[in-house]
């Protein structure tokens, strides 16, 4: 992204620079550098001061066809975000086609943001025979962006509770299922802030067909939360 800077006519009090420097006391951060060209004037109301800088001479939202960019006094959102799951394992147990089998992940996030934020999934690849190596069990054929009800075979996912839950994904009996991407995928955006742990339960299901070959398969499922300011 490239920002347009310009440069205007001051007057003559521009003197040393004021550089602010991304630092931490253990209490309060600066998280980000800054060069001002002058100031160092203290502004204050009797309960809070500010120590005035001039180098942000552009204030406003600068525009493109693809950019936008806030142009003016810096401002810093510092947020934090945990995300933990009910368990780091699950069995799906002896699966027999045409039977499907279902197994439950609770995500739990905790995050002080503001605006919310997103839940992210993927595996590492298709469900492989442990003994083989080679053969799979396929990934349901419904999609994060457009999820189905269940029909066919597969290994596959949906969300049974949660905040907000899109519409996409139906309602318990009659939920709708996608396949698991291998590259992260958002699958859930909660908006605003929550206050303490906000949980999103994932339902997994699988069915193979008859003919599917005999023996354990696995995979690896990665979660992931992003905070959104």
């Amino acid at each position: 992204m490239r920002k347009n800077i310009f440069f205007g006519v001051m007057a003559s009090f521009l003197c040393v620079p004021i550089f602010v420097l991304a630092a931490t006391d253990g209490t309060y951060n600066i998280t980000v550098d800054n060069i001002g060209f002058a100031g160092g004037e203290a502004s204050g109301d009797g309960t809070y001061q500010l120590m005035d800088t001039v180098g942000e001479p552009i204030v406003g939202v600068g525009t493109s066809e693809d950019y936008k960019s806030q142009d003016g006094f810096w401002y810093m959102v510092n947020s934090t975000i945990s995300l933990t799951l009910d368990s780091n394992t699950k069995d799906l147990g002896t699966v027999t086609a045409g039977t499907p089998k279902t197994a439950n992940t609770t995500a739990t996030v905790v995050t002080d943001s503001a605006g919310g934020y997103d839940l992210l999934i993927s595996e590492n690849h298709a469900m492989t025979h442990v003994g083989d190596g080679t053969t799979t069990i396929s990934d349901y054929a419904g999609t994060i962006a457009t999820p189905t009800a269940w029909t066919g075979t597969g290994l596959g996912f949906t969300i049974t509770s949660g905040t907000g839950v899109e519409a996409k994904w139906g309602t318990s009996p009659n939920n709708n299922y996608a396949g698991m991407p291998t590259t992260d995928t958002i699958f859930h955006e909660k908006t605003g802030y929550t206050s303490g742990d906000d949980d999103t339960v994932v339902e997994y299901k699988v069915d193979v067909p008859g003919a599917q070959k005999s023996g354990v398969y696995t995979n690896t499922v990665t979660y992931t939360a992003i905070s959104k300011l």
